[in-house]
């Protein structure tokens, strides 16, 4: 399964374009940034940008947004969940859950996947989704266009450079002899795996932090990715705690990263912080003990950069349905201040592929 870059758009931030009228139930009919709902919503791709790569040859970088309040969203690949050209198909996600950052981050999660199209491409990648029979698609593409018209080159460019303070895509490396590599489309595990239903398995990978400054930790955050409609993957991680009790924060006395929770507002909970501070305190959200334990989808485990576990990930994940799953594995550093999901910086995305058995 290859791994490509699409890039939502075509004014800035989310671009749909319904299917046919009749195809259609207006009454349902929202815009993508309007308040979302607590169920009942459809789930909108997006395009985020796209960068150039060494050989020359362009990353596309899709996203998406969940419009609902609670609810995920699982849409298998096929009629209502599929990718044009056909050769760019299957890299997608099926599995669409709730997210919610601070600042310009908000209720979409960039940056899912990446599509490579040749340095000469010219066409669109666009990519469909149908939510209960609400259709939305977006173009991918390297050059924006008006009426028709195809122009302002280079209209949604990425940065690959540094970021303001120094900050670059860290790296995800899943073996010690193969490759570390940083972007959008990542790295696929050289093996994958194949257990049973209710048998875990255990997965490593080192992260490594990039950039013009002080290096420090990464962040690890676990995905389902793909597999069957209604299959849980239950998460544990394993990496162990950062010297000092900074990692996996708890929910009283000093709480998480040396953070006294105290000073927290009244009424305020660990729980209610966004994901990014709840990264620079060393947090997930809904805290836990430091160190090994169960996480949610989505929820940050800091990876330190020091002792004897250095730049180790490691988790353990376990099935409760037959098929065939990707796990997505984010790592990030946003930790640093000029890095976050709304400044499209910095993270890399790596999957694993399990075959599970009954």
């Amino acid at each position: 399964m290859s791994r490509l870059a699409i890039v939502l758009g075509a004014v800035g931030l989310a671009v749909l374009a319904p299917m046919p009228v009749q195809a259609q139930d207006w009454t349902r009919r929202e815009f993508p940034l309007a308040p979302p709902n607590a169920r009942s919503n459809f789930v909108a791709p997006y395009f985020d940008g796209f960068y150039q790569n060494d050989d020359g040859t362009y990353t596309l970088s899709f996203g998406f947004m969940n419009r609902n309040d609670e609810a995920v969203i699982e849409i298998p690949l096929g009629p209502d969940n599929f990718i044009e050209p056909a050769q760019y198909d299957g890299a997608q996600p099926t599995s669409f859950p709730v997210v919610s950052y601070s600042g310009f981050g908000g209720p979409r999660e960039r940056g899912v996947f990446g599509v490579v199209v040749p340095a000469d491409f010219e066409g669109d990648v666009w990519w469909t989704l149908t939510t209960d029979g609400y259709t939305t698609r977006v173009p991918g593409r390297l050059r924006g266009r008006f009426q028709g018209v195809i122009g302002f080159e280079g209209a949604y460019a990425l940065s690959t450079t540094t970021m303001a303070e120094g900050s670059l895509r860290p790296l995800i490396q899943f073996s010690e002899d193969g490759p570390a590599v940083w972007g959008l489309p990542g790295i696929e595990h050289p093996e994958g795996f194949t257990t049973s239903v209710g048998e875990p398995i255990e997965v490593r990978f080192q992260a490594f932090d990039r950039g013009e400054r002080e290096l420090g930790d990464v962040n690890m955050t676990l995905w389902k990715y793909q597999g069957p409609v209604g299959g849980v993957i239950a998460f544990e991680s394993l990496v162990e705690a950062p010297a000092g009790g900074a990692g996996r924060g708890g929910r009283g006395g000093g709480g998480p990263g040396g953070f006294d929770l105290s000073q927290l507002p009244d009424g305020v909970t660990i729980d209610d912080l966004p994901p990014e501070i709840l990264a620079r305190l060393g947090a997930g959200r809904g805290g836990g003990p430091a160190g090994p334990g169960p996480v949610d989808i989505g929820q940050v485990v800091r990876i330190p950069s020091e002792g004897p576990n250095a730049n180790l990930g490691h988790f353990r994940a376990t099935f409760d349905t037959p098929g065939e799953y990707v796990i997505r594995v984010r790592v990030d550093n946003f930790t640093s201040g000029d890095s976050a999901p709304g400044n499209q910086c910095c993270w890399t995305n790596g999957y694993v592929e399990v075959s599970v058995t009954p």
